[in-house]
């Protein structure tokens, strides 16, 4: 019998837990699981920004305008982090005059946990909460002190969203979103 790495052990049990703690929250808290796991999400982000300045020394660009800068930023922090490859890994689509962003993720760090919580849940695959996006919307939140929303849109062919301002000037333009 083939030992596993220490590595291999790991990314499994992250895709164990990450898809327990969705499974538990969509079950338990229906329709509020989303709202739930946003903050759990965000705070993730924070606690991901944080580790990675306290134990490494890397630092997120913090001056960013943007949607779409506020992702990049974190997106190049999860490269120097291990996380991520390459932006090329992504595509970012500004919409409706920069209040939202269109992302895909071509290679998502979290797509096994998501499969093992689409397998468990008895309701629309588009209703499950994103982490990969629930993550960008919260250093978005963060890097840019706004409050947004997100949407997740494909799931079968690799993880998407889009993330929108829920600022007073956005509003008339994120309507289809809400």
């Amino acid at each position: 019998m083939a030992k596993i790495s220490s590595l291999d052990t790991c990314q499994t049990l992250l895709e164990i837990w990450l898809a327990a703690f969705n499974e538990e929250a969509v079950s338990f808290l229906g329709e509020e699981a989303k709202l739930y796991l946003s903050r759990a999400y965000k705070a993730a982000a924070k606690n991901w920004i944080d580790a990675l300045k306290a134990k490494y020394g890397l630092e997120i660009d913090k001056n960013v305008t943007t949607l779409k800068e506020a992702v990049e930023a974190y997106i190049r922090l999860g490269i120097e982090g291990g996380l991520f490859s390459s932006l090329d890994d992504f595509i970012l689509e500004e919409l409706k005059e920069g209040c939202a962003l269109k992302i895909t993720v071509k290679k998502c760090p979290y797509r096994e946990a998501c499969k093992l919580t689409r397998k468990k849940v008895t309701f629309s695959a588009a209703q499950i909460p994103c982490p990969r996006i629930g993550c960008f919307k919260g250093a978005v939140e963060i890097l840019l002190n706004l409050k947004c929303g997100y949407r997740v849109n494909r799931r079968e062919e690799g993880c998407g969203g889009i993330i929108f301002s829920l600022e007073e000037n956005c509003k008339e333009k994120i309507v289809e979103f809400l």
